[in-house]
């Protein structure tokens, strides 16, 4: 089983300031989990129904193309884990939570936001290889962007599409999310994002012990105040792994993150696909159990 419709895309937004690979850390670590298949434990209820569970634990060494002795040189230990309970009729409980540490600059531990949600992986199927999910999970803030922002919750519903293409597992995930914040602006001054609209792409590729994958990340947003965002943000991840063991394996992933403004007088606009300052890598090992 996969875990794209169990494992929650932690935010691109995490603290950018303090520490610039948390967007490696927050957006990639979930994109390398999508492609992991998770070693299940089987068992059964009164019923004789098949329920299974099992999760994953990550950890990671994230870094941007800065050299230390840079001012702009950030470096982080980042670490994820994760729950999920399969049940009837392909439906699953999931949850998962982690955090990094900062090793310049601002030092110190950051934890990022806990994700619980229900997921059924297959609404619907097409063809020989395509299915229809769809999910919902709640976000408990126990990041400190999210208290500093004073956000109760948040509701995201996803609906991911995937097929296989040439022996590549490819995933079209639409996403909708809606922000529950105490005050609608943040103490900053700045009016908070009420909802979100973003898309997920995915496509993963297995040769023996080895994987590769690569994601895309897009999407927009609209305040309180009613007002969409001047642009789009987006990020981008490309990375390659080795099955160590049945349930141990070690990756390489780079990824970097932009905006698309519109621009006036119909130009294409400022679209950036790499920025230098906001280019990372991580060297991670995830166990499955």
């Amino acid at each position: 089983m996969l875990i794209d419709e169990h494992i929650n895309t932690w935010k691109l937004h995490m603290q950018i300031k303090k520490i610039n690979v948390s967007v490696l850390s927050g957006f990639i670590a979930c994109t390398l989990a999508i492609k992991q298949p998770v070693l299940a434990n089987e068992t059964h209820d009164i019923k004789g129904e098949s329920t299974s569970w099992g999760g994953s634990l990550s950890l990671g060494y994230d870094s941007n193309f800065f050299q230390e002795s840079d001012y702009r040189s950030n470096r982080a230990l980042s670490f994820h884990g994760s729950l999920y309970l399969s049940f009837w009729d392909s439906y699953s409980l999931y949850a998962n939570s982690g955090g990094y540490r900062t090793l310049q600059h601002a030092e110190g531990y950051y934890s990022t936001d806990t994700v619980i949600g229900l997921s059924r992986s297959s609404l619907f199927t097409f063809g020989e290889s395509g299915k229809v999910g769809m999910s919902g999970q709640f976000s408990i803030p126990t990041s400190e962007f999210s208290q500093d922002n004073h956000l109760n919750t948040a509701f995201r519903i996803q609906t991911p599409l995937s097929f296989t293409l040439l022996d590549i597992d490819m995933t079209v995930a639409p996403r909708i999310r809606k922000n529950f914040h105490q005050y609608t602006t943040s103490p900053s001054g700045t009016v908070n994002i009420s909802w979100g609209l973003s898309l997920l792409l995915v496509a993963n590729y297995s040769y023996d012990d080895a994987f590769f994958f690569a994601s895309a990340l897009g999407g927009t947003s609209i305040n309180y105040n009613g007002r969409w965002a001047d642009g789009y943000s987006y990020g981008g991840s490309l990375g390659a792994g080795y099955k160590l063991l049945e349930n141990l394996s070690i990756s390489l992933t780079f990824a970097s993150s932009g905006v698309y403004t519109d621009a006036a007088q119909g130009t294409l606009g400022s679209f950036d696909i790499f920025d230098e300052a906001k280019a990372t890598y991580s060297l991670g090992m995830t166990y499955s159990f």
